[in-house]
């Protein structure tokens, strides 16, 4: 997996911005989704901020998100795989907020990002590398 450690946050989230954004939606609800059970929980507790924020910032609590996903928010919270996956999943349902919290998770969290799909950081790694 592609290391992101030395590359400025700036140009980190900007290629990551521009790869999401040429992403459908369940092409990376589907990635991540699949993805959030192998993460280290340290990187699913971000991205359920991330997620979390990213509903927030459309006028949607994390209460009523975790209530839509069919899951506790506590489990959310504790960032149980399956629960994480449901919240995902229900996000990647909703127009453009994957694409947000994607893009928040990277701004936020940049030592984390080579947890994210493969999909996503051979994507964010191939835009580093073109000119």
């Amino acid at each position: 997996m592609p290391q992101f450690g030395n590359v400025p946050s700036g140009t980190l989230v900007s290629a990551a911005e521009k790869l999401v954004a040429t992403m459908s939606e369940n092409e990376l609800a589907t990635a991540l989704e699949e993805r959030v059970g192998s993460m280290p929980s340290e990187a699913r507790a971000a991205m359920v901020a991330s997620v979390f924020e990213a509903f927030r910032d459309r006028g949607e609590s994390s209460e009523d998100a975790a209530e839509a996903a069919g899951v506790a928010l506590d489990r959310i919270e504790c960032a149980d795989p399956a629960a994480v996956a449901s919240l995902v999943r229900y996000a990647g349902s909703n127009v453009g907020v994957l694409k947000e919290a994607t893009t928040l998770f990277v701004q936020t969290h940049p030592l984390l990002v080579d947890a994210l799909p493969a999909s996503v950081t051979d994507g964010i790694f191939a835009r580093l590398a073109s000119p």
